[in-house]
This record gives structure tokens, C-alpha cells and sequence, in this order.
């Protein structure tokens, strides 16, 4: 069965102030797909209720269907029915992270997954900043985990503006009456050049010397020690940051009597 997600030929534009043509991207037309065989299998419980259409106009003047948001709710429903649900285990936190983030960390060796939650004052609008990088982090590794996030569908958390047109009560003449809402300023060359430095040695610093793998949290004696940790821990000791097996193994090696 095929659902529509509330499809229409024209959409209002802000920027115009009247309504436009709608334009379909294979993004948007893949996403639309991967969210109807999901709904019609019954695999996750999800309802076209927990879909909507991403739209952004586009520079000949047509309102872009780009792809699918699903809902926060509706992710809580995915990872309630995987095989290798979210692992709160596998989360650390990092409160200064580039450009002062708060940044939530996922990294699950047995999933084989890394990903990242973070706000700022420029992506994060509300008063609960905490949540909502935990909330996108959760979002995104279940949405990978899932799969869905390959076919062109993103999570509401993505974005202030992400949220469910559902909710939107405003009328046509209030939505004129506001302001189109503000793009963040593109990034300088130096900028960028400064976010990919400290990118690297963010990278290098979470990479084993030894094994050149990442560095992973390591549960041991009930206590479970962070990738900062492991990392701090082996440059004090060896200079160099290892993962835990590696340190462990130069740890040996060093008690050895042949050492």
C-alpha cells in the first residue's frame, strides 16, 4: 500500500507569499518508499501518522520534497522492537566540545557504530539543551541501526524547524505576518580549516597508536571507563593514547619477567 504523507501539487511559500508547484527529488521518492514497505510490514508499529514531508524551495521557484521526517515518538517505537537496541552504556558526554558543543557520544563496538548528538545556541532554540543532543545521538543510531536513515529519512530533532506541520495551527495570514526564519551564516575558510584541525586531533586522540583502531568504553570491575578516560589514562602511563586491549597488553609485557 502506498501512502501519500499529506502530498499536495502546490505548497505555500513563505518567501513568495502564494502558493508554488511541488517538485519530487529521488531522495524524497526513495525515502517515501523505504516508509511505506516499513509501514505495511508492521515491523517497528510505525503509522504514516509518524512521517512527514521535508520541504525546502529551491532556486527555480518550486517547493522541493527532499525527503521524510519522522518523529522522535516514532523512533522510540524502532528501537523498542530491535534485535541490538540503543546501548545507554555506550554514551559519554563532552561539554566543550568545537565552538563550546555540548556533545552526546555514541560508540558501540558490538554494533559497530559511532555517532554524535550535539547542540549549540545556534542549533538548539529551547531551554532544555541536554535533551535535545541526547534526543538527536538517540534519533540517529537507531535510525542507523534501522537502516533508515540510508533511504533520505531524517529525524525531527535534526532541526527546530523539523517540527510536525500536524501541530500547526496557525492560519495562512499568520504565517505572512512572520519573519522567514534566519540561516546560519556560512562558515569562513578559516573557520572551516580551524573545525577540521581540531577535527583531526579529535580523531587521533580517540585512535589507538598501537592497533589503529578507535578507542572504545570498556566496562571492567562494574565500572565503566569512557573513551576520554582509556585515552587519558594510556597517554599518562605510555604516552601515547591505546585502546584498552592494547594497554593491556603493554601493561603485560612490562610486568613480564623477560621484560
Amino acid at each position: 500500500m502506498e501512502y501519500n504523507f499529506g502530498e499536495n501539487v502546490e505548497e505555500y511559500s513563505q518567501k513568495q507569499g502564494k502558493k508554488i508547484p511541488v517538485w519530487q527529488s529521488d531522495k524524497y521518492k526513495e525515502s517515501k518508499k523505504k516508509a511505506c514497505e516499513i509501514i505495511e510490514s508492521g515491523k517497528y508499529g510505525l503509522s504514516p501518522a509518524d512521517f512527514w514531508i521535508l520541504m525546502n524551495e529551491t532556486k527555480s521557484g518550486k517547493m522541493g520534497y527532499t525527503g521524510l521526517i519522522i518523529s522522535h515518538n516514532g523512533c522510540l517505537k524502532i528501537n523498542d522492537k530491535l534485535e541490538k537496541p540503543f546501548n545507554p552504556m555506550a554514551v559519554t558526554e563532552d561539554k566543550c566540545g568545537y565552538g563550546g558543543a555540548l556533545v552526546f557520544t555514541y560508540c558501540d563496538k558490538d554494533q559497530g557504530l559511532y555517532e554524535v548528538g550535539e547542540v549549540t545556541q545556534k542549533n538548539c532554540k529551547n531551554d532544555y539543551p541536554y535533551a535535545m543532543a541526547f534526543k538527536r545521538m538517540f534519533d540517529r543510531v537507531v535510525l542507523k541501526l534501522s537502516k533508515l536513515a540510508y533511504s533520505g529519512i531524517y529525524s525531527e530533532a535534526e532541526s527546530d524547524t523539523f517540527r510536525d506541520p500536524v501541530d500547526d495551527t496557525r492560519t495562512q495570514n499568520d504565517v505572512k505576518a512572520e519573519n522567514a526564519p534566519k540561516q546560519d551564516k556560512k562558515p569562513t575558510k578559516e573557520e572551516m580549516a580551524a573545525f577540521n584541525a581540531q577535527y583531526k586531533r579529535e580523531v587521533k586522540k580517540n585512535t589507538c597508536k598501537d592497533c589503529g583502531m578507535p578507542i572504545y568504553p570498556v566496562t571492567h570491575g562494574g565500572k565503566l571507563y569512557s573513551v576520554a578516560e582509556i585515552a587519558e589514562n594510556a597517554i599518562n602511563t605510555y604516552k601515547a593514547p591505546l585502546c584498552w586491549s592494547c594497554m593491556m597488553a603493554r601493561r603485560k609485557a612490562n610486568e613480564s619477567p623477560t621484560s
